[in-house]
């Protein structure tokens, strides 16, 4: 009997702490899931910044990564300035 119910407490905390985790994996996978739908991303260019200009040859994909560094580094500019 005593056996039987150590093992009932075992099994009710292993369900419990493994229903604990889901949660907040879910929770910490879908957290900006809601900041981000229905929105559009808008890319705005500064004149000191020069975005490699299109031609046949370039790779597009490299033309993509490149403008979003551009977009990371002044939203991260942005960030640091409101925070001062």
């Amino acid at each position: 009997m005593k056996i039987f119910f150590l093992i009932s407490i075992v099994t009710i905390a292993i369900i419990v702490i493994s229903r604990n985790l889901i949660y907040s994996a879910k929770k910490n996978l879908f957290k900006d899931q809601a900041a981000w739908s229905g929105k559009d991303i808008k890319i705005k260019y500064s004149s000191s910044r020069e975005v490699s200009e299109s031609n046949q040859n370039n790779n597009y994909l490299k033309m993509i990564a490149e403008e979003s560094k551009i977009y990371l580094e002044d939203q991260s500019a942005k960030e640091e300035n409101e925070t001062t």
